[in-house]
């Protein structure tokens, strides 16, 4: 009976173990590309942020939502959207030159146009527009051409333009199984040309999958695999399914992920054009905002929202276009490299490949001397990526000391380039570095008690996703959060908080222990809402000598609310 029940487990387990299997190999192009190109473009974009004399701030596709715009009414953009100059392979030569490896492109929105010729809807760029083109196909045959990899965005729960499709509660009053009839006659037929229609892809972007059940999120995924089995699917087609991760929209994660990720930002603050919205991303923020997507072992999707003429922005153009400068000089620390081995750097974060390690550096130090903490394995060589030269290198017991030129090679990111010898070791304990703010942050502590660990999102302007976790739930002097760490270099330094707290609560005391000593501090009110995070300066320490060290933080007396703690900076005090 044991052989027979062995056997039993093994024949269920397979299927299981081939599906990963599969997942796995669909996802390896993806997690070396680590650099891609969204862009949402749709009838919005003639919009661009306006309707009836009224602007509307925040991002543009969402417009015929905000301004809770009739079906009727919102068709007549079509009939007004020409993109004359929209040309398919100099999109891609953007995308090309700015190191991108991939292309996502909204297929169809929320508003429910398709902008590409569909028979499943007349309700698109070939058949209500004077256009008369499909820009996909032309996409498509340009990517190719490029050997860029191209992939399809489609809105599969919210569609405003049909009664079935969710989100238009200004119009249409929604009936049990009104969206199973809109699932079955629109959205699954759309998907289904998008997988047949137009070449191999690389992938289909799903987005708010609401409340859709289980199985109409498996018949998705099912039905990508079924025309194009190596076609990925993204986690946001719902339920848990999908073959990798999308976080949300302007989402950092504070910690390495393991599986196949993706982090997406758009260039200025909306994703469809807006003739409002001027405040763009500079070349070296984007720099950085990749190199610590890769550093976690994640892709980057950069989005840009072109005009209703069809082209792109300029502003764009020129910053994707000396981003990709920065790449193609150091393409080495970003194509096919995985997450950084370190904990948190101060000075910047660093991405890996086997025998290799590439540390980015965002800040120049002082002294010109580079301190890399904590590793436990033979260096080969060390030089800075672009140039090859060679760099003086000692050992400080297991910290790596680089000397450094007065002057930082690539302002925007230089890159030096470490071989070692045999298995990579890294010191897990976090390093304090003299020069730096170092950060504490919240994924890292030790929690006792009732302290939580919780993630917030909120919305600054419509549309404007910001994101935070944060520790929360103590009440008494037994919940408390607690930091291990190294302090390299002995001496006094400033400890500050950055935390929420709302003004309706009772002022409250709160005490961090650390090296023997104790700061108290009285909580400021910093306003009425989770997010309102305020910078309040605690005091200065002093670390006797260097070493291994715990901080730890705790409401003085039991009470109903304390902080919500973003993260603590620990900072030399001179």
């Amino acid at each position: 009976m044991r052989k027979i029940l062995g056997v039993l487990a093994v024949v269920i387990l397979l299927p299981e173990f081939t599906k990963a299997q599969k997942s796995e190999e669909r996802t390896q192009w993806f997690r070396e590309a680590k650099f891609g190109m969204f862009i949402h473009w749709g009838v919005y974009a003639k919009a661009a942020g306006q309707w009836d004399g009224k602007n509307y701030y925040g991002i543009g596709e969402w417009i015929m939502y905000r301004a809770k715009i009739k079906t009727t009414e919102y068709e007549k953009l079509a009939g007004r959207f020409n993109p004359v100059k929209f040309n398919a392979e100099e999109w891609v030569q953007v995308a090309k030159d700015a190191g991108m490896k991939y292309i996502v492109i909204t297929a169809k929105h929320h508003d429910g146009f398709a902008m590409f010729d569909s028979k499943a809807s007349d309700y698109n760029i070939v058949k209500a527009t004077s256009f008369k083109r499909d820009p996909l196909k032309e996409l498509a045959e340009a990517c190719r051409k490029a050997g860029i990899r191209l992939g399809f965005y489609y809105s599969q729960f919210q569609d405003w333009h049909e009664p079935g499709g969710a989100g238009n509660d200004w119009e249409f009053k929604h009936k049990p199984g009104d969206f199973d009839k809109y699932f079955e006659t629109k959205c699954k037929p759309q998907v289904k040309e998008l997988l047949t229609n137009y070449g191999p892809l690389g992938l289909i972007w799903f987005d708010t999958p609401g409340d859709m059940k289980k199985e109409q999120s498996m018949e998705l995924v099912e039905l990508v695999h079924k025309y194009q089995p190596g076609c990925l699917v993204s986690s946001r087609v719902g339920n848990d399914v999908g073959d990798y991760l999308d976080f949300g929209d302007g989402e950092m994660p504070t910690r390495k992920v393991d599986k196949a990720w993706e982090a997406l930002f758009t260039h200025n603050d909306s994703w469809g054009y807006s003739v409002l919205d001027h405040n763009w991303k500079s070349t070296e923020e984007i720099v950085h905002m990749l190199s610590e997507t890769n550093g976690k072992g994640g892709n980057f999707l950069l989005n840009v929202g072109p005009k209703s003429d069809g082209t792109m922005p300029q502003e764009s153009v020129d910053v994707f276009r000396r981003t990709g400068q920065w790449i193609e000089k150091n393409k080495a620390a970003v194509y096919a490299t995985n997450y950084s081995p370190f904990p948190e750097l101060a000075w910047g974060t660093s991405t890996s490949k086997p025998g290799e390690l590439f540390l980015h550096v965002h800040k120049w130090p002082e002294g010109e001397l580079l301190r890399v903490p904590g590793i436990y394995t033979q260096i080969k060589d060390v030089s800075f990526l672009e140039s090859k030269e060679n760099l003086r290198y000692e050992m400080d017991g297991n910290d790596l000391l680089i000397h450094l030129p007065c002057r930082m090679p690539d302002s925007l990111n230089t890159i030096i380039r470490l071989t070692y010898n045999g298995e990579l070791r890294i010191d897990s304990i976090q390093h304090l570095l003299a020069g730096y703010s170092n950060q504490l942050l919240p994924v890292n502590a030790e929690r006792k008690g009732q302290v939580l660990l919780k993630q917030y999102m909120f919305m600054e302007e419509f549309g404007d996703w910001k994101h935070a976790e944060v520790l929360e739930g103590w009440t008494g002097e037994a919940d408390q959060a607690v930091w291990t760490f190294k302090v390299e270099k002995a001496g006094e330094y400033r400890i500050s908080l950055e935390y929420s707290y709302p003004l309706d609560a009772p002022l409250r005391e709160g005490i961090i222990t650390v090296a023997g000593q104790k700061l108290q501090f009285e909580t400021l009110l910093t306003g009425t809402r989770p997010e309102d995070f305020y910078k309040q300066d605690v005091g200065v320490i002093s670390f006797p000598s260097p070493g291994e060290y715990k901080l730890a933080i705790k409401p003085c007396v039991s009470g109903d609310k304390f902080i919500k703690l973003k993260k603590i900076t620990i900072h030399d005090f001179y």
